[in-house]
């Protein structure tokens, strides 16, 4: 059986205070993270985590200290509250539709320190499977959110090079 891996980086390290402290929660429970009070660097060894659990308790606490009501996280918060069951004591997220991406966009829009974040990941695989190797790189801006795969690469560069007349058509 092969075990699939994705380490994954995200660069620079992030300012403590350009995050909320819900976005701070929602991406230490996706990512590793090392740093303290000043900043925060973020990554994943083995996968970036896209399914974990919140109290609700906590849930309304980082909602309510939300200086940003309107921001990515907490619309995205608010949109899984409002589909939970009310009996139910804790939020089930499902990172891998709610994304990264936007979170660390609000980031960088807020952030005067930060131009761009970068999220960089390997994909590799326990045996030489073809479809268990290659990577992703994500570019997010205040204003765009920029992501290509090394198969995207791949496929650009031979449409480009096809069109060049350098590889058959």
């Amino acid at each position: 059986m092969a075990d699939y891996h994705s380490p994954t980086i995200v660069r620079p390290d992030i300012p403590r205070g350009a995050m909320t402290l819900l976005e701070h929660r929602l991406l230490i429970g996706m990512f590793s993270h090392e740093g303290g009070e000043e900043e925060v660097y973020f990554f994943a060894e083995d996968y970036v985590n896209d399914l974990f659990h919140l109290d609700l308790p906590e849930v309304h606490r980082l909602l309510e200290a939300d200086p940003f009501p309107e921001s990515y996280a907490a619309r995205a918060i608010r949109e899984e509250l409002a589909k939970l069951d009310p009996a139910e004591g804790e939020l089930a997220l499902d990172m891998s539709v709610i994304g990264y991406e936007e979170i660390f966009q609000d980031i960088v829009k807020r952030c005067d320190a930060l131009d761009d974040i970068e999220v960089v990941a390997a994909w590799t695989c326990t045996k030489m499977r073809p479809d268990g190797f290659g990577g992703m790189a994500t570019l997010i801006t205040a204003d765009a959110i920029e992501t290509m795969s090394t198969a995207s690469f791949l496929d650009e560069a031979r449409g480009r090079l096809r069109s060049e007349g350098q590889v058959k058509a």
